[in-house]
């Protein structure tokens, strides 16, 4: 496994470990059925992975959990820990500068910069997500909302960005959505 563990001995009979272990394992394998490349390291109290495919074109895929707490165990009650847990998806697509666009969750003040803006508006199918472009909408924006569709209904979609040249999508989510990844990339 070229994701290294880098726990103290104490950790390791954890069930955080254990978990953080068998998500890391799962990615190593999904990147290395695609001929991909990883690295990255993780413990029981987190994990940074990367991955790189290239099926046509390259996808760099990003996976973080940090935990942090004020009294440094694990086992203390959620409410006396932060969280971060974000999964990222990038990849180039050259010759598309013209149709640049962001789609990241509403904001309060949104409200009121939509009435100002009239490059700011609401999702299609959900009134929780923003939609931002400069030009006519491109027909990536549809392709992308199909495929992505259950991770907006359940909000785990942070940010998509496509902004020179490069298509980003951000997630805050515990789960790797392989199968909506790989549908992702056969259809984009």
């Amino acid at each position: 496994m070229r994701i290294k563990s880098n726990a103290s001995p104490d950790e390791l009979s954890s069930p955080f470990f254990k978990l953080n272990e068998e998500f890391c394992f799962d990615f190593e394998s999904f990147v290395a059925n695609k001929n991909g490349k990883v690295k990255g390291n993780y413990n029981a109290w987190s994990y940074l992975i990367f991955g790189k495919i290239s099926n046509p074109t390259n996808w760099n895929l990003t996976y973080k959990k940090s935990t942090f707490t004020s009294t440094g165990n694990l086992l203390l009650s959620s409410k006396y820990q932060s969280l971060l847990i974000l999964a990222e998806w990038e990849t180039e697509r050259k010759g598309t500068h013209n149709s640049e666009f962001t789609i990241r969750k509403k904001t309060r003040t949104d409200f009121l910069k939509k009435m100002v803006s009239v490059s700011l508006s609401e999702l299609d199918f959900s009134k929780k997500y923003m939609l931002e472009m400069k030009n006519e909408k491109p027909k990536l924006i549809f392709k992308l909302t199909e495929i992505l569709k259950p991770l907006f209904q359940s909000g785990e979609i942070y940010k998509i960005e496509h902004k020179n040249d490069k298509l980003k999508i951000e997630m805050r989510t515990e789960k790797h959505h392989f199968e909506l990844f790989d549908k992702l990339i056969s259809e984009i």
